[in-house]
């Protein structure tokens, strides 16, 4: 058990130092549990996986399969690519954040522009049941205290009528804090762009968390008045608008 902890915190490039700090222990505690010292608890175990996301069974030895069923598996490159953004420093993060930002909205409008032509180009042949194929992502965005952001590449889904002018892509919400507008489960229409206007309710990256918010002045606001306004960071960017509701009347 104790040297799979050990063979996972390597295979991040991370010494036990680097480690530890990022599950908030002490390293001489950390180092305690990777010798088997001392007997780490349940909550140890929990903070790796959902930092990490990578299976309790596995860290303990009960599996060789260190994702989670819904985990993308990352390719040669892209594990590449993340340990040599883990070795820069504010200010070239920054940097690398603000280009993928643009780029990931750019490309995923022309995925749904692409979409929209192939249907156009459908009815355009008489085709009675013309069916839009449109982006969809699986994993939540936060409407309650953040959703992780993870690396997702979108499936196409096929809709029956056409999707509201502008959208992008569709992804599910989680959470109750923006009802009544939005419940928990519903799927949204957004449009990727990198600025709303105040009073809009948009998508935003801010602290590695994605949000479903309403944008205030210098705040994220809730419409289940039982959450707080919650302050805005320097690092926060819109990743787009939200259009409404995608509902069943889409879906065959």
């Amino acid at each position: 058990m104790y040297e799979r902890l050990k063979s996972f915190r390597e295979s991040l490039g991370m010494t036990q130092a680097e480690f530890s700090k990022t599950l908030g222990l002490a390293k001489t505690t950390y180092n305690n549990y990777e010798t088997g010292i001392r007997e780490p608890k349940s909550d140890f175990w929990t903070a790796i996986a959902q930092t990490y996301d990578v299976t309790i069974d596995y860290l303990m030895g009960f599996s060789n399969n260190p994702y989670p069923s819904n985990k993308v598996v990352l390719s040669i490159p892209e594990e590449t690519h993340i340990k040599k953004y883990r070795t820069l420093d504010g200010y070239g993060k920054d940097i690398v954040d603000t280009v993928l930002d643009k780029e990931s909205a750019r490309c995923t409008a022309q995925k749904a522009r692409a979409a929209r032509c192939q249907t156009e180009e459908s009815a355009e042949t008489g085709a009675e049941s013309a069916l839009y194929y449109f982006p969809i992502y699986e994993s939540p965005m936060s409407a309650g205290t953040g959703q992780l952001a993870g690396q997702e590449y979108p499936q196409t889904t096929p809709l029956i009528k056409k999707p509201p002018h502008g959208a992008s892509y569709i992804a599910p919400v989680s959470g109750d804090s923006m009802e009544p507008t939005y419940s928990d489960g519903d799927l949204l229409f957004i449009q990727a762009t990198p600025e709303i206007e105040v009073g809009q309710v948009g998508v935003f990256l801010m602290d590695g968390q994605q949000w479903v918010k309403e944008l205030g002045r210098g705040v994220l606001i809730s419409h289940n008045k039982d959450y707080r306004p919650i302050p805005m960071t320097e690092d926060i960017t819109c990743q787009g608008l939200v259009l409404g509701v995608c509902d069943e009347s889409y879906f065959q």
